[in-house]
């Protein structure tokens, strides 16, 4: 069996600045590409989006991928070509199916629609999965979850077969848990051929690894039930895939 521990820093991850946002990419991404780094089994990408107040990603296309949103602080507003909407703030899962081919935006000014809503950067991690099957029906979807599970135990986010998932999505051999672990307290990795493990928030020890911080990420083949503590209270996201 193949089993590797890849530790990838978050400090090394490329960066795309503009006057209004800031991506940090896991893999390669737009104008960034490095061969040896273009996803882990299918996850293909991995973003961390900090984006201003009235600003966000105006209408562009989607094909053939399952995109998962996890919004930390502040909020996004989702509009497609399917006539979907959504506001997508913390303790929201939230996916869209691309399919065949669909086009939407994603702005942060939630407070144009509701008056209450702050205008504040929003910061978020989006995830892109390579569907089972190419040219399906464009879907959307999002469902609330309660962020204090989170510190319970994993929560699956998303999934292509596991029951008690948040959301669904068109990859069966791919599930996202999400779990906080406060300083001091122990959580044991899922089991997988495939992990990729990313730290959102916080610091954590992961059995050996090592120290991780936020944006660190390390991709695991069989290595799976590893221990995860937290030093300073941390969150993180963690994708078991197929191999």
């Amino acid at each position: 069996m193949d089993t590797r521990i890849d530790l990838r820093r978050g400090a090394d991850r490329f960066v795309t600045r503009t006057d209004w946002a800031t991506t940090r990419h896991s893999f390669s991404f737009g104008e960034h590409y490095d061969p040896d780094n273009v996803g882990f089994g299918a996850l293909l990408v991995v973003n961390e989006d900090v984006v201003a107040s009235g600003t966000g990603y105006d209408p562009h296309p989607h094909l053939d991928s399952e995109i998962v949103t996890w919004v930390l602080s502040g909020s996004l507003v989702h509009t497609d070509s399917r006539g979907n909407t959504g506001v997508v703030h913390r303790g929201l899962a939230q996916r869209l199916s691309a399919g065949s081919g669909i086009v939407h935006s994603e702005r942060n000014d939630a407070y144009r629609i509701d008056t209450e809503q702050p205008e504040t950067p929003v910061h978020f991690w989006q995830m892109w999965v390579r569907p089972d099957e190419s040219g399906a029906e464009p879907s959307y979807q999002q469902r609330e979850l309660d962020p204090a599970d989170l510190d319970t135990d994993w929560v699956p986010v998303a999934s292509g077969s596991h029951p008690d998932a948040v959301i669904t999505i068109g990859s069966v051999g791919s599930t996202l848990w999400a779990v906080r672990a406060a300083a001091g307290i122990t959580r044991i990795l899922p089991e997988g051929p495939l992990l990729h493990v990313s730290v959102v928030d916080g610091v954590a020890d992961l059995e050996s690894v090592g120290r991780l911080t936020a944006g660190d990420a390390v991709r695991l083949r069989g290595h799976g039930g590893l221990r995860l503590t937290g030093v300073e209270d941390a969150e993180l996201l963690v994708w078991e895939l197929a191999a």
